[in-house]
């Protein structure tokens, strides 16, 4: 945290800056008659004296009085959702599959796990995390304050994020069979148990725990104002409530599953069905009769370790972004070697304490509907990952181009060869050079995006012009994605603005109610990347109905993403896109190293 007092401040962008780089954004997303009343709107908006400008007053303010003019009313944006946050709003992890010869194997990979994870903690409360940067500049550091020892907790109309006095977790909450285990892996010397220990703890737990008691974690799955009532029932008996606050401020969750099913549907073109098999599992559990009941959806780390070798993270998002957290995960990655050498010996440490509870016949009836409910929404959405091996970042460099832009065109690409147009974007920048900072939007639906995408269909259209045209949508999206990065996209601005308006009492400007403006920010194409030196997946679901999740991770030589798509909605196809996208991806690829000859 050495920076962090010295970090600046979020900079307020211009409102007419914002409100030109708006109207940019939308022009290729909707036609002349939409266009032309949006634009009439935005004019209105931003006169001289008028409704921005007296908005814009208001977020000039709070720049000067707050340490960032967005943060807290972009948290209260997660926390005010209502919705189930598992899928739509808790991203997952995969870690790479491993091998294990049998159940012991299960316990020691955990076990090395949650060592890790109290090594990593350690070095938090001390301060000792090297600082992160983005080029020279140093990042803010606060998220990692939060995502250990923390959790969500609903509340009727907003939810509450809450965090554990420094040092005061020693424990973590393992859950097997749908049970629930607070497990101390820290000894008397506060140092953390060591790696045989834990093993030893994890086996006791393995060993006593029944599978027919309720599943009380599915109440986490819940409408979040449905879960405040339920969880206010609990809580009115002395006993829940000291669990629900062992929950609340344990360290990590981790979960010990049951075997995971095999893959059962006929894979996709690139796709890795194996591994689409562990994202099910972090994302949902795979359903009410294989995992999904053996879990507690309100933490931002919640490891899931099957007996036959599935791992990840299903992650509550609320407090930090996926490359703040994945620190953590990289740093498990990087020390689970020889994990299987661990001896899992007799300990004379008192067995974990199980978490045990008293329910009335009003609990048990909301479980069996939270079960029914979790199914339906596990049902409907689909969830496929898939190994792009044509190239990696290493040849798009070649080309002196951003990776990231390259592969944001080429989504575009397929998504208008599939659609016939191109889609409302959401792609995650991170704004953490500034105090507080978190994110951000890129929009990769640009005007040159669309000459690009248009001039791809039409047969006319030499390579030499596509590859120019290609070159002049990257570049242009390597330019929004710096102006993002440095306090200058619109999608945070134009939030604050909504924001600064109904704090300040006043009816929604017109601009807000105005159907383009909702159409922008139901994104189509809702994508983030998520950058690891492993073979691994970040996943979420779709933002909306007819659209994609699309998370990816550039390697050197290849692309891994997951698409998500709603199962119920005829329109979009991961296996459809899948495809579509390979030949964008080869086709842009030829372009780059034929169009000059």
């Amino acid at each position: 945290m050495a920076c962090e007092k010295d970090l600046p401040k979020l900079p307020l962008p211009p409102l007419q800056q914002t409100m030109d780089k708006y109207l940019a954004a939308v022009r290729p997303l909707v036609d002349d008659k939409d266009y032309e009343r949006t634009k009439s709107l935005v004019d209105e908006f931003r006169k001289s004296g008028g409704v921005g400008e007296r908005l814009q007053a208001i977020l000039k303010e709070r720049e000067r009085t707050t340490e960032n003019y967005v943060t807290e009313w972009w948290s209260n944006n997660f926390l005010s959702a209502r919705d189930s946050v598992v899928i739509n709003l808790s991203p997952g992890f995969t870690f790479p599959k491993e091998d294990f010869s049998n159940k012991l194997d299960q316990i020691r990979f955990s076990a090395r796990l949650l060592h890790n994870t109290a090594n990593f903690r350690d070095m938090i409360d001390n301060d000792e995390l090297s600082i992160d940067r983005v080029g020279d500049s140093p990042m803010s550091m606060y998220q990692y304050k939060l995502f250990l020892c923390g959790s969500r907790i609903p509340r009727p109309k907003i939810d509450v994020y809450f965090v554990a006095p420094k040092g005061e977790a020693k424990h973590v909450v393992v859950v097997h069979n749908n049970q629930f285990y607070s497990l101390d892996v820290y000894g008397t010397d506060g140092k953390p148990l060591n790696e045989p220990e834990i093993a030893a703890q994890l086996l006791k737990i393995v060993q006593s725990s029944d599978a027919e008691e309720p599943p009380v974690g599915v109440l986490t799955s819940e409408n979040r104002s449905v879960w405040a009532k339920e969880r206010e029932v609990l809580s009115q008996d002395p006993q829940n409530k000291e669990n629900l606050y062992l929950l609340d401020s344990c360290i990590v969750v981790l979960c010990l599953d049951k075997p995971c099913p095999p893959p059962t549907q006929r894979p996709s073109v690139d796709e890795s069905p194996i591994d689409s098999v562990t994202a099910r599992q972090t994302l949902h559990g795979d359903g009410i009769q294989y995992n999904s009941l053996n879990r507690w959806f309100e933490k931002p780390n919640q490891f899931t370790v099957s007996e036959n070798g599935h791992i990840g993270v299903c992650y509550e998002h609320s407090p930090a972004e996926a490359p703040t957290i994945g620190r953590l995960w990289d740093y498990v990655l990087a020390h689970k070697n020889d994990y299987k050498s661990i001896e899992i010996a007799a300990s004379n440490l008192p067995a974990p304490k199980k978490i045990k509870w008293n329910l009335k016949a009003s609990s048990l009836e909301a479980i069996e509907k939270a079960k029914q409910r979790l199914q339906r929404d596990i049902n409907a959405v689909e969830v496929k990952l898939f190994e792009f091996q044509g190239y990696g970042k290493d040849f798009i460099k070649s080309q002196k181009l951003s990776p990231d832009a390259w592969f944001q065109i080429s989504l575009q690409l397929a998504f208008y060869r599939l659609h016939g147009h191109v889609a409302a974007p959401y792609e995650t920048a991170t704004v953490r050079k500034f105090k507080l900072g978190r994110s951000d939007s890129i929009r990769s639906a640009s005007i040159p995006t669309l000459e690009f995408v248009k001039a791809m269909s039409k047969s006319y259209t030499s390579q030499a012009e596509r590859h120019n045209l290609m070159r002049e949508a990257i570049s242009y999206h390597s330019k929004l994605t710096k102006e993002a990065m440095n306090g200058q996209g619109i999608d945070r601005h134009l939030f604050a603005l909504k924001c600064a308006s109904q704090e300040a009492g006043m009816d929604l400007p017109a601009v807000f109610a105005d159907p383009t403006h909702k159409y922008f920010f139901d994104c189509k194409l809702s994508t983030s990347q998520v950058p690891m030196p492993y073979r691994c997946w970040t996943l979420f679901g779709p933002m909306v109905t007819d659209g994609y999740g699309i998370c990816y991770n550039q390697l050197p030589d290849r692309v891994l993403y997951c698409l998500t798509t709603d199962d119920t909605n005829p329109i979009t196809d991961a296996g459809h896109f899948a495809a579509v996208l390979k030949k964008s991806l080869n086709d842009m690829q030829l372009l780059a190293t034929t169009s000059k000859l």
